[in-house]
């Protein structure tokens, strides 16, 4: 089997290496930080401190303070992090919410995380799952995954059924399931877990 998808594996492990060379250090303390689900963006002042901790703090409409031991990646990632995570409360599960009234289906509880490979998953007991990664995306890939989880309540599997629903309501589906397979370029490498 490995031997027939020889060229699909060879091509599929170039588009890594590309997207990974695009990249900027893990490391390099991002300026700014655009969301573009939500269509916001802030600036970040760093402020290196005694503190233990890293701490965020807004000090504007669209300006960020990181304080504490900010010479250190391993401290200031997990603060953006939870930042971002944070965000994803405030942003997605509102969307979450509008879409599984359009769908007429019931949410059982919702997660926000930072996952390093799911976009997001929809559990049998009704969880959905959004990795909080989803802000740095357009509102349209972000819309349609999560169409794609809410259309689980109803086929808990990709059946025919399953890409008939999700299709009904989102006609570019399958555009934008292509579109979503490369999007996590568009995730800056500081925020991925593990780094």
């Amino acid at each position: 089997m490995v031997e027939e998808k020889r060229d699909w594996i060879a091509r599929a492990l170039k588009r890594i290496e590309i997207y990974r060379e695009a990249m900027p250090p893990a490391d390099l303390r991002p300026i700014a930080i655009e969301l573009l689900a939500i269509g916001k963006s802030w600036q970040l002042d760093w402020s290196e401190t005694g503190e233990a901790k890293v701490a965020i703090a807004k000090i504007g409409p669209s300006r960020l303070r990181l304080s504490g031991p900010i010479s250190d990646p391993a401290a200031w990632r997990p603060a953006l992090r939870c930042w971002l995570i944070e965000r994803g409360r405030e942003y997605l599960i509102p969307w979450i919410g509008e879409l599984a009234q359009t769908l007429d289906v019931q949410v059982g509880r919702v997660s926000i995380r930072c996952q390093k490979t799911r976009w997001g998953s929809y559990s049998t007991k009704g969880t959905i799952s959004l990795n909080a990664q989803l802000l740095f995306l357009p509102k349209r890939l972000v819309r349609y995954v999560v169409l794609h989880e809410l259309c689980h309540a109803v086929h808990p599997n990709h059946s025919a059924g399953f890409w008939k629903l999700l299709q009904a309501h989102e006609p570019d589906a399958d555009h934008l399931r292509k579109e979503i397979r490369a999007a996590g370029r568009l995730v800056p490498g500081w925020i991925q877990p593990g780094h």
